[in-house]
């Protein structure tokens, strides 16, 4: 691969590589050399995407940067990793037995779920409910839902939510834009049975959380 671009390349270079997913691309320039950290996605990458590598390194250019992110997102999207196991029993919600409930109405396969261990720390100005990764096929759901005081009902949502992701996956266009809630995303998502009453109570448990952590519960 260093062979490759070095090839192509008209400038010193040097590659470090990594397995992180949320900036699989960085580039830092000292001393006249380029030093590029890639994820191991871009070991075996055709040219097109090498020289798109390098162009982005040294003039950080737009149509570089939506073959990168188009390749990104290919290999995320068709590789599958092995999970961390999270465990979907809470004190008071099981996420298996939700999750269970709603495949009838989410047809999804292969999908894990789990309480995620990260609860958010610091001043509370958002909330991320649930999060899915097509990475690992996983869905890892707030334990701050884990409460007597939450909905089933909204949990229920969240967790139908994410189911949406793995039915209807984000797509990205020739500019590198990523939608991830397209139009079939938010059609599904409204026939949810319960939808208006989960986000008339979501609009106003901004404060009910931010309560609940004053008082020392969450």
């Amino acid at each position: 691969m260093k062979h490759r671009l070095e090839l192509l390349a008209t400038f010193p270079i040097e590659i470090i590589w990594h397995e992180n997913k949320t900036i699989y691309f960085s580039v830092k320039k000292e001393n006249g050399i380029y030093s590029l950290r890639l994820h191991r996605l871009f070991h075996d990458a055709p040219s097109p995407v090498l020289e798109a590598l390098l162009r982005y390194a040294v003039r950080r250019d737009k149509k570089a940067k939506a073959i990168i992110r188009q390749m990104a997102h290919l290999h995320f999207s068709r590789n599958v990793a092995e999970a961390k196991p999270l465990p979907p029993v809470g004190s008071v919600y099981d996420l298996k037995e939700v999750f269970d409930r709603l495949l009838p109405l989410v047809p999804i396969e292969g999908v894990s779920i789990g309480w995620s261990d990260r609860r958010g720390r610091g001043r509370l100005r958002s909330i991320t409910f649930g999060t899915f990764d097509h990475h690992t096929r996983q869905i890892r759901i707030n334990p701050i839902l884990d409460d007597e005081q939450v909905p089933l009902y909204f949990l229920e949502y969240i967790v139908y939510h994410e189911m949406l992701h793995a039915l209807c996956p984000s797509k990205m266009d020739g500019s590198g834009r990523c939608t991830v809630h397209s139009k079939e995303f938010r059609e599904k998502e409204r026939q949810f049975p319960r939808f208006v009453e989960a986000k008339v109570w979501e609009k106003g448990c901004f404060t009910f959380f931010k309560k609940r952590r004053q008082s020392g519960r969450s």
